[in-house]
C-alpha cells in the first residue's frame, strides 16, 4: 500500500508540474516530450535524407533558383536581422561575438511571413509544395562566425540544411554529435539538432543555407498527432510570438 501510495504522489506530482508548464510556459512541454523520444526512439546525428525526408529533392532540384532569389536579398542584408534579435534567448549562441548571424525568416512555427515571402515568392512557392515543414529561413553566418556548442531541446522535427552560398576557400562545417559535415552548394544534410553541436565558419566568406525543420515521419503512426500537438503547444508560446512578429524583413524602398 505504502509503495502505491508513493507511485501515485509521484504520478500527481508530475500532472500538477506539467499542469504548471502548460500554463506558464507551453513550449517547455518539448522538453519532457524530447526525452520520452531520446529514451524510445534511438537514431544517429546524422540521417539519410533520401529516407527521411524525400521531399527535398523539390528544394535540390531547384538550389539555384532559391540562390538567385537569396543573392538579391543579400543586397540588403543590413535590413535581416540578426537571430538573436528576433529570439532573445538565442544570445548566448548568436551573439557571443561580433559576427552577424542573420536570419531571413518564410516560415516560423507554421506561422507564415508574408512580407518576407513577398520578397523571394519563387523559393515561397517550393516551400508551400513541401509537406512538413514547421520553419523555414535563409541563414546566413558572417566570415569568421563560430556557433558555441548548444542542443536543440525539440526532437521532434528533423534538421535539414541545403547549402546555397557556401566559402570557395577554407574549412565551413557543422559538427553535430560527433560527426563533421562541410557544406557545399546545392548539396542538402538532414540532422538530428539534439545532439551537442557548433558551427565553424573560419573563411572570410559568408555561408548561406536554406534552412528548415521538419516533422519526423520515422514515428510510430500513433506517435505522429502526438508530435504535432506538443509542437503546436510551442506556438502558443508568448514569447515565440513576440520572436513571429520581430522575424520581418522591411523592404528596401
Amino acid at each position: 500500500m505504502i509503495i502505491l501510495e508513493i507511485l501515485g504522489y509521484i504520478i500527481l506530482a508530475k500532472v500538477v508540474i506539467f499542469g504548471l508548464i502548460y500554463l506558464i510556459e507551453p513550449s517547455l512541454l518539448a522538453i519532457p516530450f524530447s526525452l520520452f523520444l531520446m529514451l524510445f526512439f534511438k537514431n544517429k546525428p546524422m540521417v539519410d535524407v533520401d529516407e527521411h525526408f524525400p521531399a527535398h529533392k523539390i528544394l535540390k532540384d531547384n538550389w539555384q533558383v532559391i540562390r538567385d532569389e537569396l543573392l538579391e536579398v543579400l543586397k540588403h542584408q543590413e535590413n535581416i536581422p540578426k537571430f538573436h534579435e528576433i529570439d532573445g534567448i538565442q544570445k548566448y549562441i548568436s551573439a557571443k561575438d561580433e559576427v552577424p548571424w542573420r536570419t531571413f525568416i518564410f516560415q516560423a512555427y507554421e506561422n507564415w511571413m508574408d512580407s518576407n515571402c513577398e520578397q523571394a515568392p519563387k523559393t515561397t512557392a517550393l516551400l508551400k509544395q513541401v509537406p512538413g515543414i514547421t520553419t523555414a529561413m535563409f541563414s546566413i553566418l558572417g566570415p569568421k562566425k563560430h556557433i558555441p556548442p548548444h542542443r536543440g531541446f525539440y526532437k521532434g522535427v528533423w534538421r535539414y540544411h541545403l547549402g546555397l552560398v557556401i566559402p570557395k576557400e577554407g574549412e565551413c562545417y557543422i559538427l553535430n554529435g560527433g560527426e563533421k559535415y562541410s557544406w557545399k552548394e546545392g548539396e542538402d544534410v538532414l540532422f538530428d539538432d539534439t545532439f551537442n553541436h557548433q558551427v565553424w565558419n573560419k573563411t572570410d566568406e559568408t555561408r548561406v543555407v536554406l534552412f528548415c525543420d521538419i516533422y519526423r515521419e520515422d514515428l510510430p503512426s500513433w506517435f505522429k498527432p502526438i508530435n504535432r500537438w506538443v509542437f503546436k503547444k510551442r506556438v502558443e508560446s508568448n514569447r515565440l510570438k513576440k520572436a513571429v512578429q520581430r522575424a520581418e524583413v522591411p523592404k528596401d524602398i
